[in-house]
């Protein structure tokens, strides 16, 4: 058995990739190595404001795969993988444009499409589980185990869905659908994008949104506008509403998953809707302003003066962020 100071506060699973950016500014035979995954995304972003997390994953036992390891360990997430001797580790190749950044993705047989072959019994143990909709796209294995972990959490711990409707990956938005409005709907905490609502529920309404995904009184859900506000509604308050930072646009890759983090981690600390959302915004703000998905992290400057505009006291535990 885990000792109890061992047991991380989340646990995120999913695939990361191994992601060579092309910046337009730069060489044209330059291409800056990173790495990039939905869920890693949300670990690192709640690591580096003093949360503890865990992220699993399966990796291929090559150079891109330690590089990948690596990469995620060094925000000082808790990472464990599996290592596949037969299969790769994802890649993407990433073109940053002004138009829109273009990728091109090489994770068809990637490891990470059987995360069934994964030992899950740290997902048990956490405080909260984290998921996104990428995860069941990428092969029915992986749809069986995000089914089977938000099944094994019921009544034990909280959990949290991010759609992340990628239609690249799905044969259509109605099969989409068919898989991802069961796994929200049965989520503690749901993240949806607007643009996402109107693809898979034929409506951006959010009081018809909120219809659709909420089933318990319990449950919350997070509308969020792009470029605009992001929307808090629950089956029994009034929606909170809070604007998005005006900031100069460089890439959107990641920005979701920063604010997926921001707002996970105020919820941790107890704070108020308006300010998890608000924290949420921040982080993603960070992320769009560079090529990465990875923001550079807020300085104690700035945690205290996120503390002073929200108007909510930042934990002691603050000071041991990793």
């Amino acid at each position: 058995m885990r000792s109890v100071d061992r047991v991380p506060s989340f646990v995120t699973v999913g695939e990361t990739m191994a992601v060579f950016i092309r910046d337009p500014d730069g060489p044209a035979d330059r291409y800056q190595l990173t790495a990039a995954g939905s869920e890693s995304n949300v670990a690192i972003g709640l690591a580096g404001l003093g949360v503890r997390a865990r992220w699993l994953s399966r990796l291929g036992q090559d150079d891109l795969g330690r590089f990948v390891h690596d990469f995620v360990a060094g925000y000082g997430v808790e990472v464990e993988v599996a290592w596949d001797a037969t299969r790769p580790t994802a890649s993407c190749v990433k073109e940053v444009q002004a138009s829109g950044s273009r990728m091109r993705y090489y994770r068809s047989t990637s490891a990470a499409r059987r995360l069934d072959l994964l030992d899950l019994a740290a997902v048990g143990d956490a405080d909260h589980l984290h998921l996104t909709g990428v995860t069941p796209a990428l092969s029915s294995e992986d749809r069986d185990v995000v089914r089977a972990v938000l099944d094994r959490r019921e009544g034990t711990g909280r959990t949290s869905f991010d759609v992340n409707y990628r239609p690249q990956l799905w044969a259509g938005a109605e099969q989409a659908a068919a898989e991802l409005v069961p796994l929200a709907q049965a989520a503690d905490i749901v993240f949806i994008g607007d643009d996402e609502a109107r693809w898979l529920l034929g409506t951006d309404d959010p009081a018809e949104v909120a219809d659709l995904l909420l089933r318990r009184e319990d449950q919350e859900l997070v509308l969020k506008g792009g470029e605009g506000a992001a929307m808090l509604l629950t089956q029994d308050g009034d929606p909170v509403v809070e604007p998005a930072h005006r900031v100069e646009v460089v890439d959107l890759t990641g920005a979701g998953d920063a604010f997926a983090a921001g707002y996970l981690a105020a919820r941790f600390w107890g704070w108020s809707p308006r300010a998890r959302l608000r924290t949420g915004h921040l982080l993603a703000s960070r992320v769009i302003g560079v090529v990465s998905d990875i923001g550079p992290r807020l300085d104690d400057t700035e945690l205290a003066d996120l503390s002073r505009t929200t108007g909510e006291r930042l934990p002691e535990t603050i000071g041991g962020r990793a």
